[in-house]
């Protein structure tokens, strides 16, 4: 009994669902004319939205794993750093971690401290600042380079300014095989969007660089530094061994004390030289394994001013407008042929 019940409901709902379709079919000029309306309505309303500009630069960023240089002997561990460079085990750059470094909120800020004219001295936050708020910057502005003195004021415009920046660029992969990347970046003023594309990449590839090559970069100054100090103290050596020399210059062979002094002088130069020269045969060796460490970074394709404008299409806006009128009509038409079927069924019962 239940299962004819609900075969019989189906069938009835079927046949109500033809006889709307039909019905809706009959109705097609009110379609028509909603979807007339929908195009009218949606061309007069559409929204005035400014052209866009877009900034792409492709480069090429390696992150792949230090290579440790293994010339580096044990006076370089006497010296208290690690001569092999930066530790193999350190990924933080690995994958995709790089994308998301452009991203960081302090990078951005530091970012917006590189100069865009030089002729002015402008940064790049005084740019923008002055282009999207610049009621307030006739006020409060220009911004100096430290935000630890800015007001109350300032450092909420700074903040809006990072944000802007954050949303305004994106950083991608072209391929995840493929070392190359790409940064894009968009906003309605052409300069803007070609500054923030440029010092986004230049601030993050520097620190990038800088971190990678950080341990090998000290290891060059440290070696650097003692070779100097080498190299004073065997100058002073060899002319305190020059000054013996020349007091028991032609001395009678037969007495041999006085020369004391001077084999002592020649032994202790002997030692600081085999220790310079040892020095500076691992500092060159730190240095060949500091370009090793240093990261292959170049950019590929840049934009030239001025960018090409893009003028959104309002075609989506109207079509999305006028399925809006249409849909609205389609409900319209269904309710009132239920309520009147609804009216039959109803006068038939009674």
């Amino acid at each position: 009994m239940p299962d004819i019940i609900s075969q019989d409901f189906i069938k009835v709902w079927q046949e109500r669902g033809i006889n709307v379709l039909f019905y809706l079919i009959k109705k097609w000029y009110f379609l028509l004319l909603a979807l007339i309306v929908g195009v009218v309505v949606g061309y007069y309303t559409k929204p005035d939205v400014k052209p866009t500009y877009t900034a792409n630069i492709s480069f090429v960023l390696s992150t792949g794993d230090p290579r440790g240089g293994n010339g580096l002997s044990g006076l370089a561990a006497q010296l208290g750093f690690d001569g092999t460079g930066a530790g193999g085990g350190d990924n933080i750059f690995s994958g995709d971690n790089i994308i998301e470094l452009f991203k960081s909120r302090s990078l951005i800020g530091s970012a917006l401290m590189a100069v865009v004219d030089t002729a002015t001295h402008q940064t790049l936050l005084n740019y923008i600042a002055q282009k999207k708020y610049s009621k307030f910057y006739e006020k409060n502005g220009p911004f100096n380079n430290n935000p630890k003195t800015y007001s109350k004021a300032q450092i909420s415009v700074y903040r809006s300014v990072i944000s802007y920046v954050g949303s305004s660029f994106i950083v991608f992969k072209k391929d995840k095989k493929l070392i190359f990347y790409l940064i894009s970046a968009t906003s309605t003023d052409a300069n803007t969007a070609y500054y923030i594309a440029k010092c986004i990449l230049g601030e993050t590839a520097q620190y990038f660089i800088d971190t990678k090559t950080t341990i090998s970069a000290t290891s060059v100054k440290l070696l650097q530094r003692e070779a100097d100090s080498l190299g004073i103290v065997l100058r002073g050596t060899y002319n305190s061994t020059a000054a013996m020399i020349d007091r028991t210059y032609n001395l009678n062979p037969s007495i041999s004390t006085q020369r004391s002094g001077t084999l002592f002088s020649q032994a202790k130069a002997a030692a600081f030289a085999g220790a310079y020269t040892e020095v500076m045969r691992n500092l060159e060796i730190a240095k060949i394994n500091l370009q090793k460490e240093t990261p292959l970074y170049k950019i590929i394709d840049e934009p030239e001013l001025p960018l090409a404008p893009v003028i959104a299409s309002t075609t989506r806006y109207i079509v999305f407008i006028s399925a809006i009128f249409v849909l609205l009509m389609l409900i319209i038409l269904v309710a009132l042929r239920l309520y009147r079927i609804n009216n039959i069924n109803d006068k038939s019962a009674r």
